[in-house]
């Protein structure tokens, strides 16, 4: 039977946070037509917790064997020929109750594929607030696909559990990397985006994006592939799905990826971990050259002022990103 919406929550040893994230999915003012848990092998309660839920019918499905992360996200991707609009949610995060009802209208009259995203609040691993993705205004914004693909060659944020997929009961064109488990998302959503008829960002928080610590990101931080070098593999993938970099554009892109280093330098340093602090420096600082580097530092330094110090906005201790 085909359906509307069908919302895909892939877990593995969820069991802290699952419970607050299914109640969000059943608390919506439209709900989806099928909630599907995705259980990758889980050794810990969360089988029990999503049978036991009452607060809508859920479908447990259970892996024969751990597909990973963006394994288990490509599994959820096989129920996008089922739906008109997909989402994935994962099983850390929420969704405010007007998350569909104010999406899902943005995406109607699409014919194709179409992509519609929304800001998203930070919390920590007990609900409380830490920061915000953008500034609330409540538009609707359409942005072309060239314009999205030279954000998402920033790494401009976007949360999965804030993004719908309308695949209008077809196949994606694109699947998640398995080589690249932090920055796997952002060459999908490109790969996706540049094959979509219409892609809308709505600019309000429906959904709360979690840090603690146990997300992936904080688990594989101590990889240098992972967590620096991908970065800019990602932005050249991206690059050259728009067609090339022009020699300012390649400069940028230099400059943002030193800031982005500097940042997670810094973060790993005031954690105590001086040693990989200084190859967090070395692999930035050989990709973005000397000049670039110095100048993104100093863009780190006041952002850390500005940011930390004078706004005393709080963080989640283990994030590096931020």
């Amino acid at each position: 039977m085909q359906s509307n919406i069908i919302t895909v929550i892939p877990v593995y040893n969820g069991e802290r946070f699952l419970l607050r994230t299914l109640q969000s999915v059943a608390s919506q003012t439209v709900r989806p037509d099928r909630l599907v848990i995705l259980d990758n092998c889980s050794t810990d309660t969360s089988e029990k917790i999503v049978r036991e839920f009452q607060g809508m019918k859920c479908e447990l499905i259970r892996n024969e064997k751990n597909l990973g992360l963006f394994g288990n996200m490509n599994r959820s991707l096989e129920f996008a020929e089922q739906t008109r609009y997909l989402h994935i949610l994962c099983a850390d995060d929420l969704i405010t109750p007007k998350f569909f009802e104010t999406l899902v209208p943005t995406l109607e009259s699409c014919k194709g594929y179409g992509m519609g995203f929304c800001l998203d609040e930070r919390i920590d691993e007990n609900d409380e607030y830490l920061s915000m993705s953008g500034q609330i205004t409540g538009t609707a914004d359409m942005i072309p696909a060239a314009t999205y693909l030279a954000q998402k060659g920033e790494i401009a944020n976007q949360a999965l559990g804030g993004t719908i997929y309308k695949s209008n009961f077809k196949k994606l064109p694109c699947q998640f990397r398995t080589d690249m488990p932090i920055l796997a998302d952002v060459v999908f959503y490109a790969q996706f985006g540049k094959d979509c008829e219409r892609i809308i960002k709505v600019n309000d928080t429906l959904t709360k994006y979690r840090w603690h610590g146990t997300n992936q990101s904080c688990e594989l931080m101590p990889g240098i592939q992972q967590l620096v070098l991908d970065e800019w593999k990602t932005m050249q993938l991206i690059e050259e799905m728009r067609g090339g970099s022009s020699f300012v554009r390649a400069c940028k892109l230099k400059g943002l990826f030193g800031v982005r280093s500097g940042i997670k330098a810094r973060r790993v340093r005031q954690l105590g971990n001086v040693k990989y602090s200084r190859q967090i420096v070395a692999a930035g600082r050989n990709i973005s050259g000397l000049p670039l580097w110095f100048a993104a530092q100093c863009v780190v330094h006041a952002r850390e002022l500005v940011v930390y110090g004078i706004m005393r906005r709080r963080r989640q201790p283990q994030n590096v990103f931020g």
